[in-house]
């Protein structure tokens, strides 16, 4: 098991179900994402739309102070 030191809210988590025909070998991943603390959820129909959705939530569910920092992929 491997030992986290990185505190992970709750309040910032987020379910991502991606469709079967998304995968790593796919140039788009299609699927639904949720907002756990709010229950907000969104379809998107590409990554774009996924991070400003996830963007958008953090924006305004969360105070500014407590946003972490995204590392971009």
């Amino acid at each position: 098991m491997v030992k986290d030191d990185v505190s992970l809210p709750t309040n910032l988590a987020f379910v991502i179900q991606l469709q079967a025909s998304s995968g790593v070998s796919k140039d788009v991943h299609r699927g639904r994402v949720e907002h756990l603390a709010s229950g907000r959820a969104k379809r998107f129909p590409d990554e774009d739309e996924l991070w400003a959705f996830i963007d958008s939530v953090l924006a305004t569910e969360c105070p500014e102070s407590s946003q972490p920092e995204v590392p971009s992929v």
